[in-house]
């Protein structure tokens, strides 16, 4: 494959990298150049910068699409004899482990988590933390030995 001459339009790149899923390894194998051109070109450039953003941003709004599908499940409906829809069983059956993951992740404000996190006012840790003096470390450390 023959090397560009210069970067391709932010039009052609923006199409090239949507259809790459925002990969830059990807991006970089269709248009011909190495990967570090492709990093260099978004550094340099806020479109195409933002461009790559977005492509990677519509890859994950994809795989969101098929988790909810993983999720719904996919059903057969088949219309009875009287021309009603009704519910005649799964395509595809909902699956438990994409409902286990969406739940812990999306889920987290409503309860739906393995753990407790506890913070402050905007995320700020409760308790700031604090740094023993040398004297209050070897306290603690005696104290510590005493006790076990």
């Amino acid at each position: 494959m023959a090397m560009p001459s210069k970067k391709p339009t932010i039009d052609v790149f923006r199409k090239v990298a949507n259809a790459c899923g925002g990969i830059l390894s990807d991006i970089a194998a269709n248009i011909g150049v190495e990967r570090s051109t492709v990093y260099t070109w978004c550094e340099e450039d806020m479109a195409f910068k933002q461009a790559l953003e977005d492509s990677r941003e519509r890859f994950v709004d994809l795989a969101e699409s098929n988790l909810r599908k993983l999720v719904a499940g996919v059903p057969a409906i088949e219309k009875d004899e009287n021309g009603e829809k009704r519910f005649a069983g799964w395509i595809e059956r909902p699956s438990e482990t994409a409902i286990i993951f969406t739940l812990k992740t999306r889920g987290k404000k409503r309860g739906y988590i393995e753990r407790s996190e506890i913070t402050g006012a905007d995320g700020a840790d409760l308790i700031p933390p604090r740094t023993l003096s040398p004297e209050e470390a070897k306290q603690y450390g005696l104290k510590l030995n005493e006790e076990y």
